[in-house]
């Protein structure tokens, strides 16, 4: 009994350490009063309908994955969910496939009394994924930094580091946001450096590749299925199983003929401009 009533006792604790803000009236949840004054991101925030932070690695080293971010409003990029206009937060990676991370307008701070680990969060990611963007107060951190981790540590959800003097209790004014929404920049998105937005997730040439080997297993098939009706059906064997024997027999003569046909009158142009006479195009057979 007394462990019951002291794990009751510890999630009260937490619970109470960490609350969700609500923005004051007519404002984005990147927005929150609190005793010691209003943090407030819009400022840092790009309302283009690009991202303001993009081309971000991953802090491990692991170059298969960029990832993109913009607090307080959506943002467009690339192809797949992020280009639906509801991303807050974007993964991307080398073969440009995009995952959108939160919905941008699930944004809510959550505030840390006891600690100050302040954070952003976003949820309805692609697949569920959810977005935690920890906010780290630098009052000299003029322009903010930003660093990602991926989902290193539980799988879907993407942790986020923003350095900035607008994570500090009044550190930096208000910023207003517009109130129609961004629309898709020209092109697709994508928001400026590292971006890898605009590009299709089809390997160029795929679909040519594809279609050179539906035409060689039908050429196979073919021969395969002709030969052996030709075989079982009217008892023909060796050259006489191959389908239409005499058309494929004759075609490197019709060829020669086609190439006679079309390039015999230019050599001979070429022939009678160099001095060398030239006459019926017949003649080059």
């Amino acid at each position: 009994m007394r462990g019951f009533v002291f794990f009751q006792l510890v999630l009260v604790g937490l619970s109470s350490a960490q609350q969700p803000c609500i923005p004051p009236s007519g404002k984005p949840g990147c927005v929150c009063d609190t005793a010691d004054g209003t943090i407030d991101l819009s400022s840092i925030s790009s309302t283009d309908g690009t991202a303001k932070f993009t081309g971000i690695p991953q802090s491990n080293g692991d170059t298969q994955f960029t990832y993109s971010y913009n607090p307080c409003i959506w943002y467009y990029e690339g192809s797949g969910s992020c280009s639906d206009g509801k991303t807050a937060a974007c993964q991307s990676t080398q073969n440009y496939d995009y995952y959108m991370l939160g919905d941008a307008s699930t944004e809510t701070m959550y505030i840390d009394s006891s600690t100050g680990n302040n954070y952003l969060q976003y949820d309805n990611g692609q697949d569920s994924r959810v977005t935690k963007v920890y906010l780290t107060c630098d009052q000299n951190a003029d322009t903010p930094s930003i660093t990602a981790d991926g989902d290193v540590e539980l799988s879907l959800t993407y942790i986020y580091h923003l350095t900035t003097k607008c994570a500090c209790p009044g550190g930096c004014g208000d910023s207003s946001i517009p109130s129609d929404p961004p629309t898709k920049p020209e092109g697709g998105g994508g928001g400026g450096g590292g971006g890898k937005s605009g590009k299709s997730s089809v390997a160029p040439g795929i679909i040519g590749i594809v279609l050179v080997i539906v035409m060689l297993i039908g050429f196979i098939t073919y021969f395969v299925v002709g030969a052996v009706v030709l075989n079982r059906k009217f008892e023909k064997e060796g050259k006489e199983m191959i389908p239409q024997k005499e058309l494929w027999f004759s075609l490197p003569f019709l060829v020669k003929d086609g190439c006679v046909f079309t390039f015999g009158p230019l050599v001979n142009f070429i022939r009678r401009k160099a001095g060398k006479g030239g006459g019926d195009y017949e003649n080059i057979k």
